[in-house]
């Protein structure tokens, strides 16, 4: 009898297994549907929701290249904030360039089209965090007030005084005259993405690096088993997973080359303190940033790197709404005297 409850228990489990699999590869499919019609696509770069004619929407740049930023449209249905989702460059095949002081140049003619004048709201996630920052020091350069920057999960490592000086250090062996060509600002975004890789290992114990390395093992299999499991399908759509990997590696490395000078307007991070694969991160305890920015403040976010705009898009879309109502206090933060959030 209790062999008969064991094999019953394995077949379970076994199909417990397979539909997790199903699930998965059903995932999978949709973001190459979603790949396709995008592709297909020839609408703006710029994606409106909760719109009104009186209206301050928040222009979030949010930085995804799976899904296009389908998830801002349910941060905009739970906070019902007038959102515009801005695209990363390379989503629609425009132009990618080098760095990211670039991608904000390319970006302010969308921002200035939707909303010719300030004052500005301006959030973004991960790389879009960034491009966000960039955007904001240009339209206050151009005389424009900024009410509120919201970073979700940016990287931390890019305000910390070892790596501007690694940044000084490489940007003057690999550009000595000083050009700035777009070839010499690929080179250093390279150089300065294996520094930042680095910098990450070196702050781990061994048994962090073990589990970065399954971790990075992992994500091998997973990939090798999604081309697999994509054999099937048109030549197009396995062209639009490459081009999905080669748009985040160049992301990647034009966040790594970003060396974000000190403003004074508002600045409102958000960040879990964890990686995409769960683990303690301090790449992404935004706390750092009150180093460049004079008035700030820090909301701890539920999860990890990459679960926070799903499985905590309540707590997000919470903090948005008080953030971004029209009596906030926390649209006012305080001036350079943040402290780490508790977990």
């Amino acid at each position: 009898m209790r062999a008969l409850e064991k094999m019953e228990e394995i077949r379970e489990k076994t199909e417990e297994t397979r539909q997790n699999a199903d699930e998965a590869r059903l995932r999978r499919l949709e973001k190459l549907r979603f790949w396709r019609r995008a592709c297909a696509d020839s609408s703006t770069l710029t994606t409106p929701y909760n719109l009104s004619a009186d209206g301050n929407p928040l222009f979030f740049f949010h930085g995804d290249f799976d899904t296009g930023g389908l998830y801002v449209r349910r941060l905009a249905a739970l906070s019902g904030q007038p959102i515009v989702a801005v695209a990363p460059q390379g989503l629609h095949d425009d132009p990618l360039p080098p760095s990211i002081e670039d991608m904000a140049a390319a970006r302010l003619p969308e921002i200035l089209r939707v909303r010719p004048h300030g004052p500005y709201r301006l959030g973004g996630y991960c790389n879009g965090a960034l491009v966000a920052y960039e955007t904001a020091r240009l339209l206050e350069a151009r005389g424009e007030a900024v009410e509120v920057l919201i970073l979700l999960e940016p990287s931390s490592l890019n305000t910390r005084p070892a790596y501007v000086a690694a940044h000084r250090w490489i940007a003057r062996l690999l550009d000595p005259t000083g050009a700035g060509s777009e070839t010499s600002r690929r080179r250093i975004g390279s150089a300065m993405w294996a520094v930042w890789s680095l910098g990450r290992i070196l702050k781990m114990s061994p048994s962090e690096i073990a589990g970065l390395a399954r971790y990075i093992h992992d994500r091998r299999a997973k990939r090798r088993q999604r081309l697999r499991d994509t054999s099937h399908e048109t030549d197009g759509e396995r062209l639009l997973q490459e081009k999905a990997a080669r748009l985040t590696n160049a992301h990647y490395r034009a966040s790594a080359a970003h060396v974000p000078v000190p403003v004074d307007f508002p600045v409102v991070a958000m960040s879990t303190g964890r990686d995409g694969g769960g683990r303690v991160s301090d790449l992404y305890d935004a706390v750092s940033w009150q180093a460049v920015c004079r008035r700030f403040s820090h909301l701890r976010l539920p999860g990890h790197h990459s679960t926070c705009l799903s499985e905590g898009v309540d707590t997000l879309a919470g903090h948005l709404s008080t953030i971004l109502a029209p009596d906030a206090t926390a649209a006012a933060p305080v001036p350079r005297t943040a402290q780490p959030a508790s977990d």
